[in-house]
């Protein structure tokens, strides 16, 4: 597997961070060309691990969210390997919208 590093700022306490990332992870399903399945772990108050399958791969995000950033890295699959600047900017990109807006509640 190809390994990607990411790292996205934000300025919130870590507690809101988390409520804000789990709060977006429903829609991160729908916004994923070609459709995917995308399940969440928590194994502890900032680590997380999200697995998503799509095409018929498996690719693994594993991050941790502490009070100034969000940072890890994404597992990606030999096949996909060749699209790993596309799907780092999606992890990005995704992250920073999730933390952009507030959680509901």
């Amino acid at each position: 597997m190809a390994r990607i590093d990411f790292t996205v700022p934000h300025d919130l306490d870590q507690p809101e961070a988390r409520r804000r990332i789990e709060a977006g992870l429903p829609k991160l399903e729908a916004a994923i060309p070609g459709g995917a399945e995308v399940t969440s772990d928590w194994q502890d108050q900032e680590r997380m691990v999200l697995t998503i399958r799509v095409m018929g791969q498996t690719i693994v995000v594993d991050g941790a969210v502490t009070g100034s950033e969000v940072r890890g890295e994404t597992r990606v699959p030999m096949m996909l390997s060749m699209m790993a600047g596309q799907i780092r900017d999606m992890v990005t990109e995704s992250i920073s919208r999730m933390l952009a807006k507030p959680a509901a509640g």
